[in-house]
């Protein structure tokens, strides 16, 4: 199914200023309207305002609240709340007074540091346990002392460059890794701040502590358990507010954030001393659901529909379960209003030029699992346990966003199906070839006439080759002609007669070298006095010449040989699939001549197996994607594609804590 992008219609809104609130609201809560500045024809007649009082008071009790909200734990809130006017919403704001949250949050966080500072003491007091002295000894006003864990040759090191510092004292306790001390003069802690630097070390300066080691410790963890019980008090009390107040606090900020967009809005809108005006996008299909909510909730409003010559927004509409396709749309660049949406085409194509190039049952179901991984796995809480190295994790953070790698595992998994299906045909399970044992089986009980050899279709053979690499280029042929038709009718669509003769041409171009090629290759004669037919296709060919010199202007007839070009360009599916299975089978040959020679080689061919699969196996998760990718943007949509479209983006938010207003309306017009 060919679809269009929803077809957007330019209105306008003109209304009573007294109902621009409710006006902003309607279209917030419906969402399908994308707001535009006035045209410049209707602001001459216009002027713009800003209600800088209530900006001002929106955005500081937005400020306010916010603050509030992250001073809070979370709880759960059950119910959403409505605001029925913004001086509703704002007194509501307002009457949320609990100043002790601040006093509690600075105390909350003095306690996070001094514990933070307790617990770095614990730890240097505990690896200064192999000093069994008072440890006020370290604490000299005329040197400063230091605390460190370094390897053995590091410890030489040092040891050796703190000669150049005559009065440094050093301690040390261990063999490898070595404990260390080092008492360093006042006036020489410049040079050893030098020789640590160096040597790439890193020295803990010891604070004031008095006692022994164990004594210090005991005084230490004392204070860390106070420090906790308090701080235990203060969520106590935080908790005990969060329960009374975070529903209300969600559901005021949540409300506030729209509101401080509406403003944002309203003060765009072009104003008379009593009405307002505002211009935008709609889809033609959502048009009357926004002339009735007007109607019914903002009576004064009417909307029109205007002329523009500004190109409008792009709007992809394509089924719920393949729209996911959408994203490698856009990756590529969006259609603009009146071409075609080629997501559907997409969705259909790639997966089977995937699946062709895969052909193999075990890489498919091996690629299905590991989409379905990435389902599963990728985007959801962060601390569950993965076999996936972090640094890997860390690089594929990098490349894509968790949702990205998602839509890339929805649309592997129909391709790697197709893989199934052709690795069956192929014979193909990992590069062993599996069938012929069952289809043995299955021809002795019910005679079906299966191939001994278990392949319908060997890619390796030389049969296989040549039908597939007639397959490979009837395909080619067909998208190349596929995209110019789409391509004439774009052009009609857009009344550029010309480029219609100009696509005609280049079909009729394609198909005249196609069938005299096909001619050749079954060698038959290309003279018209022997061959009638031939001097049919070299026909085609001439009048093709001349339709694209006439449609698109003799110069472009130097492209001529991008046609042929793109034709061929598909016979990579061929070739990247006999990369696969020529790869497989070397491993799989090195595997089995080495399991008949010994444990030694035995053990030598399996981590050959093992890796080499696993190498094409990655090959066979980018290859046939970044290939099929290729053919369909380049070879498939240069014939009809421009994009270049601006994306739909109407007025709108999301809604967790509060009502939707429009709802609020009609419930005060049925009470």
């Amino acid at each position: 199914m060919l679809l269009k992008p929803a077809n957007m219609l330019r209105v306008a809104v003109v209304g009573s200023r007294d109902e621009r609130q409710r006006v902003a609201s309607i279209l917030y809560d419906l969402g399908i309207v994308q707001i535009e500045p006035v045209s410049k024809d209707a602001f001459q007649y216009l002027r713009t305002e800003l209600d800088a009082t209530n900006v001002r008071e929106v955005s500081e009790e937005l400020l306010r609240i916010r603050g509030l909200k992250a001073a809070l734990p979370a709880t759960k809130i059950s119910e959403k709340v409505g605001f029925g006017s913004q001086k509703e919403l704002l007194d509501a704001s307002r009457s949320i007074r609990i100043d002790e949250v601040s006093v509690l949050k600075i105390e909350q966080n003095k306690l996070t540091t001094r514990m933070d500072e307790l617990k770095n003491r614990i730890d240097l007091v505990t690896k200064l346990q192999f000093i069994n002295e008072d440890l006020s000894i370290f604490d000299l006003e005329s040197a400063a002392s230091f605390f460190g864990t370094v390897a053995a040759d590091a410890y030489l090191e040092l040891q050796k460059n703190l000669s150049a510092i005559p009065d440094a004292m050093l301690y040390s306790s261990g063999k490898d890794p070595v404990s260390l001390v080092v008492v360093v003069p006042t006036p020489e802690l410049e040079k050893f701040g030098s020789i640590i630097q160096k040597a790439n070390l890193r020295m803990q300066r010891i604070p004031k502590l008095k006692g022994k080691p164990t004594e210090v410790l005991l005084e230490l963890n004392q204070g860390r358990e106070m420090a906790n019980n308090e701080m235990k008090g203060v969520e106590e009390k935080l908790q005990a507010l969060a329960e009374k107040n975070y529903a209300k606090i969600a559901s005021v900020e949540e409300q506030l954030a729209i509101e401080a967009r509406k403003l944002e809005v309203i003060n765009n809108f072009g104003y008379t001393d009593s009405s307002f005006v505002l211009e935008g996008w709609v889809p033609e299909h959502k048009m009357q659901q926004l002339q009735q909510a007007l109607s019914e909730h903002a009576k004064t409003t009417i909307l029109f529909k205007i002329k523009s010559d500004e190109e409008p927004p792009t709007l992809l509409e394509n089924p719920k379960r393949l729209r996911f396709f959408e994203s490698f749309i856009r990756f590529y660049t969006l259609p603009v209003a009146d071409e075609f949406d080629p997501t559907m085409i997409f969705a259909f194509t790639f997966p089977i030029f995937f699946g062709l190039m895969l052909g193999d049952v075990g890489y498919g179901l091996a690629i299905i699992g590991i989409s379905y991984w990435i389902l599963n796995r990728v985007g959801q809480n962060p601390r569950k346990k993965t076999i996936i190295p972090q640094g890997l994790r860390s690089f594929a953070r990098n490349i894509f966003k968790p949702i990205q790698f998602q839509k890339l595992a929805m649309a592997m998994i129909p391709g790697a199906v197709i893989g199934v299906i052709f690795g069956f045909a192929f014979n193909e399970y990992f590069g062993f070839h599996l069938n012929q044992y069952a289809f043995s089986y299955l021809d002795s009980y019910f005679h079906l006439g299966l191939p001994s050899g278990g392949a319908f279709l060997d890619p390796s053979s030389t049969r296989g080759l040549k039908d597939l690499l007639l397959f490979t280029g009837y395909v080619g042929l067909f998208e190349v002609s596929f995209g110019l038709v789409l391509g004439m009718i774009n052009s009609y669509w857009v009344h550029q007669q010309r480029h219609i003769f100009g696509k005609i041409g280049w079909l009729s171009v394609a198909w005249g070298i196609s069938l005299i090629g096909l001619t050749v290759l079954h060698h038959g004669s290309v003279s018209p006095s022997v061959n009638p037919m031939a001097g049919v296709y070299i026909g085609v060919l001439v009048v093709g010449l001349g339709l694209i010199a006439y449609g698109e202007g003799p110069q472009t007839l130097i492209e001529l040989p991008s046609i042929i070009s793109h034709i061929l360009s598909y016979t990579r599916l061929l070739g990247i699939l006999l990369a696969s299975v020529e790869l497989a089978a070397v491993i799989d040959t090195i595997f089995l001549g080495d399991v008949s020679s010994g444990i030694a080689l035995a053990i030598v061919g399996v981590i050959i197996l093992i890796f080499g699969q696993l190498f094409n196996l990655v090959l066979a998760l980018f290859e046939p994607g970044i290939q099929g990718a290729r053919l369909i943007y380049v070879e498939f949509f240069s014939k009809f594609y421009h994009g270049n479209g601006k994306k739909f983006a109407p007025f709108r938010g999301g809604r967790t804590y509060t009502v939707n207003e429009i709802e609020l309306m009609e419930s005060k017009q049925k009470s």
